[in-house]
């Protein structure tokens, strides 16, 4: 069970260094900053071309959609894909263990050989 622990405390203190990377340090492949950008393109097309007429600038919803819009592409991220992924690589290693067998056992051709 330690094991796995682990594997939550390095999970999220690896994708939370790379979060904190990618706010601290522009660069042109940073998705912080590429969201952050395409979403206030897309809120300017909104206000020059309104979907809806007679609509506010800030709709009523408006902080809590960009609440999802951070929640989505970066916590969730974190909670779902980055734990889980690493826990059910562990939990079928350890699977494929108990029968000694390892993820390379299925292999067709190596590609770092190519």
């Amino acid at each position: 069970m330690e094991k796995y622990f682990e594997i939550f405390k390095s999970s999220y203190h690896g994708y939370f260094n790379y979060l904190w990377n990618e706010i601290t340090h522009f660069h042109w492949e940073n998705y912080f900053y590429g969201l952050i950008i395409v979403s206030l393109l897309v809120w300017a097309l909104e206000l020059l071309l309104p979907w809806r007429k007679n609509q506010k600038i800030f709709r009523k919803d408006f902080w809590l959609d960009t609440f999802y819009m951070f929640f989505n592409f970066f916590l969730l991220n974190l909670i779902v894909l980055i734990f889980l992924s690493n826990t059910v690589e562990a939990l079928f290693n350890d699977l494929l263990s108990l029968f000694g067998l390892s993820v390379t056992s299925f292999q067709l051709f190596n590609l770092n050989t190519l």
